[in-house]
């Protein structure tokens, strides 16, 4: 399937960035409860680290149709480690290969910018990610302490 990624363009798809933010969280937590304290400040956030060296946000588009959209960077509490915070498809092209194409992307932004690992968080009761990450030889770190829950994965680029 041909995809195309593009740079995020904020004042045109920043509706479609919560929309996905809000699905993603829903199939970590079962729930959007709480979602809404999570994205206080996105906006902002977003525009700052746009401009911003290391920071990599993408929307990953098919033909015509938004479909998902990636979030990473190429920095994190560990020397040489890129962090990957958002990796989304909309339900209809989930489960048809593109999860594989759209962690090639990131592992080769991160190895251009100089990273040799790169790490993520999931939640437990993501399992279909779960599984996605495993066979895609991402390895198990250790328990999120701030995220209920969730748990840190890393994988060598």
């Amino acid at each position: 399937m041909d995809i195309r990624f593009k740079s995020i363009d904020i004042g045109t798809h920043f509706f479609e960035c919560v929309a996905f933010r809000r699905d993603a969280y829903f199939c970590s937590f079962g729930t959007d409860v709480g979602f809404e304290n999570s994205i206080i400040g996105y906006e902002a956030l977003l525009r700052q680290n746009t401009l911003e060296k290391g920071w990599y946000y993408f929307h990953i588009w098919h033909k015509s149709q938004l479909i998902g959209q990636l979030e990473f960077r190429s920095f994190s509490r560990s020397v040489g480690t890129g962090y990957v915070q958002l990796i989304y498809l909309i339900p209809e092209y989930r489960g048809l290969g593109l999860g594989t194409k759209l962690q090639e992307l990131i592992r080769t932004q991160l190895r251009d910018a100089g990273c040799s690992k790169a790490m993520l968080c999931v939640s437990r009761a993501n399992e279909t990610a779960l599984r996605h990450y495993k066979r895609s030889g991402w390895e198990y770190l250790f328990p999120n302490p701030k995220g209920k829950n969730m748990d840190f994965y890393q994988i060598d680029l």
